[in-house]
């Protein structure tokens, strides 16, 4: 019996120690890695410049350790970089590299691009300097970098953003400022070893009334559409918001619109979408439509660009009412990321010589493009317009065409970086876009790698004088809209139109607000004046809202014949309860009874342009808010 207890107490002890054992086991050993980071994530250099990586070990048991020393370094492109084994990386030659370090066969890695933008890069300037923001609103700032060799280029995408406080305004890679909170903060940009900051002073000024754009619109079901909370302040300013707004549809089963101020259409109906902040709101009605996506043109459809090239692709959807309409806001994917890569706007950029598939697509309904990437080199670039002249005050569009090593040609404008030699006469973005600020001579430049090509352009002494904004005193209802435009005149007498950045403003932005892109939209009856700025001159307009609702629409022509394979625009002329008419064609949404005759588009730049497929009859009609008008197109 005693035996028998013993054995029983020596398998019961046994059987404890090894329960105890095994739970200890998981808990005390030694803790693995379960990821190495490596930094700087994201890293710009010039050729023979140094940049030192560090990698750090994050453990299972939450603890982290410096690996630089023992990770295995390498680089993807030794010929691009070469990496030591203590992390030291030199540039070698123009283009990317990933940076790996590997720790017990953990890996983490970092891009690191040897680029031309950094090659004696000597200073950045950022602008705007020492500025203030309201709270809950945006800015764009831009860095422009200043070369050893006198020249200058803006390198805002290329920089590396950051925000001393971000509790007080937060900024996004591509330099949008967003102020959070009142306060001081410093906004900072680097790049290539090179850094600059300045202040920002975000404020909390009192609220007048807010105003919400577009206004009054009628589109198709599945269509995402942005609205805007303008806020006017009792100083007299105001600005768009870009946070603190709340959001509301009236019928969530018409649209739905989230906390950013993004509706999609869902059903056909009408609602209301309303922007609330604190004790004030105000509202736009929205009318859909039934008027379903069937398909998804993407364009370029079939394209070839170069490795290290971009690609811009566009989307325009077919409804099955006959009408079209560009999508801004669309899924884009690229079936191979190693062949070409595509961003959240369309922009694909070839990565590796192959081909891809670019994928646009809006729920279950998608178009493709295919996109072919080259392995060939870049032989030269051409840069137009060649050896032009400007006036101080007016802004010019550059294109940089490049030729490749298989005789192929191709638009590289936003591929290639820009820059001025003399940026106190002219400035040019990263687009191409020149400025001219004073008289002078100016070297334009394209540069992509080793590769650059240039051209010559003088600054006239002719300077702007006046701004005159068309239509002169005009008059539209609320809920409608219209597009002004400014000319400038110059002090040899001639006149144009493109301005140096054109602020355009409404004294009243609760009965009248207007976009920067000159499309201002009625909101109460009364009178606004409109005012455009550019270069230290102010041009300005009265606008009369009216107060009375839509009755009737008229088509014209109302009958017109068209030959196949060309377009025909209509227009649409709204008759209101006061007795005035207006044209609405950019408040309408219109539609085609046969597609396969012609279809007509909704995009604001070709509203009311109809596309004449093949022959026959299709009656073209227009919708604004549930009161529609139609013509009838024949086709030859």
């Amino acid at each position: 019996m005693k035996a028998a207890l013993c054995c029983g107490l020596v398998f019961l002890i046994t059987l404890i120690g090894c329960s105890t054992g095994k739970g200890s086991s998981s808990t005390s050993g030694s803790p693995t890695i379960s990821s190495v980071q490596v930094a700087p994530a994201t890293m710009s250099i010039g050729i023979s410049a140094k940049q030192q990586f560090t990698a750090t070990a994050n453990f299972s048991d939450g603890t982290t350790k410096d690996v630089t020393s023992t990770a295995q370094w390498s680089s993807s492109d030794s010929t691009v970089a070469s990496i030591t084994a203590a992390g030291l990386a030199t540039g070698s030659s123009l283009g990317s590299a990933t940076i790996t370090a590997v720790s017990s066969s953990v890996q983490g890695s970092a891009s690191l691009k040897v680029s031309s933008a950094a090659v004696n890069l000597a200073s950045i300037a950022i602008a705007p300097a020492a500025s203030s923001l309201p709270v809950n609103t945006s800015a764009q700032f831009t860095a422009t970098g200043n070369y050893s060799d006198g020249t200058s280029a803006d390198i805002t995408k290329l920089v590396t953003w950051s925000s001393s406080a971000t509790s007080i305004a937060t900024v996004t890679s591509s330099g949008l400022v967003t102020g959070a909170a009142a306060g001081a903060t410093n906004i900072s940009a680097k790049y290539a070893g090179v850094s600059q900051s300045t202040s920002l002073t975000v404020t909390a000024p009192a609220l007048a009334s807010i105003s919400v754009t577009p206004v009054g619109l009628t589109l198709g079901i599945g269509i995402n559409q942005q609205f805007v909370a303008t806020a006017t302040y009792t100083d007299g300013t105001s600005a768009d918001l870009a946070a603190g707004v709340t959001w509301n549809s009236s019928s969530p089963a018409v649209a739905t619109i989230n906390t950013s101020g993004l509706a999609t259409t869902v059903a056909a109906g009408a609602t209301t979408i309303t922007a609330t902040v604190g004790a004030f709101s105000d509202t736009s009605d929205l009318t859909v439509v039934p008027a379903h996506l069937i398909s998804i043109a993407v364009t370029p459809a079939v394209q070839s660009i170069a490795q290290g090239t971009t690609q811009q692709f566009s989307a325009v959807g077919s409804f099955d009412d006959g009408s079209t309409q560009l999508l801004p806001s669309l899924t884009w994917s690229s079936t191979s990321s190693s062949v070409a890569s595509v961003d959240s706007t369309g922009l694909a950029t070839g990565v590796a010589a192959g081909t891809t598939t670019i994928t646009a697509a809006s729920g279950s309904v998608s178009g493709t493009s295919s996109l072919t990437v080259t392995g060939a080199t870049l032989v030269s670039i051409a840069v137009t317009p060649a050896n032009s002249t400007m006036a101080v005050g007016t802004i010019k569009q550059y294109t940089a065409t490049g030729t490749f090593s298989d005789s192929s040609s191709q638009d590289i404008s936003a591929s290639v970086l820009w820059t001025s030699s003399n940026p106190s006469a002219a400035t040019i973005n990263a687009q191409g876009l020149a400025s001219s600020l004073a008289t002078g001579s100016v070297t334009i430049r394209a540069a992509l790698g080793s590769v650059s090509g240039s051209t010559g352009l003088t600054i006239s002494t002719a300077h702007l004088t006046a701004i005159t904004v068309n239509p002169a005193n005009p008059r539209i209802e609320k809920g409608t809209t219209l597009k002004f435009t400014a000319s400038g005149t110059f002090s040899d007498g001639s006149v144009a139109s493109n301005l140096v950045g054109i602020t355009w403003k409404s004294s009243k932005p609760n009965l009248a607000s207007i976009r920067s892109t000159g499309i201002a939209h009625g909101k109460k009856g009364g009178t606004v004046t409109i005012s455009a700025s550019s270069s230290g001159v102010t041009g300005s307009t009265t606008l009369t809202v009216g107060t009375g609702t839509l009755v009737s629409l008229a088509v014209t022509p109302a009958t017109v014949t068209a030959k196949a394979g060309g377009t025909q625009p209509f227009v649409a002329t709204g008759t209101f309860s006061d007795a005035s008419t207006q044209d609405i064609t950019l408040n309408s949404h219109w539609s085609s009874s046969s597609a396969p005759v012609a279809t007509i588009a909704n995009a604001p730049s070709v509203a009311g342009l109809a596309n004449c497929n093949a022959a026959g009859t299709s009656t073209i009609g227009a919708n604004s808010g549930g009161v529609t008008g139609s013509a009838v197109l024949t086709v030859q």
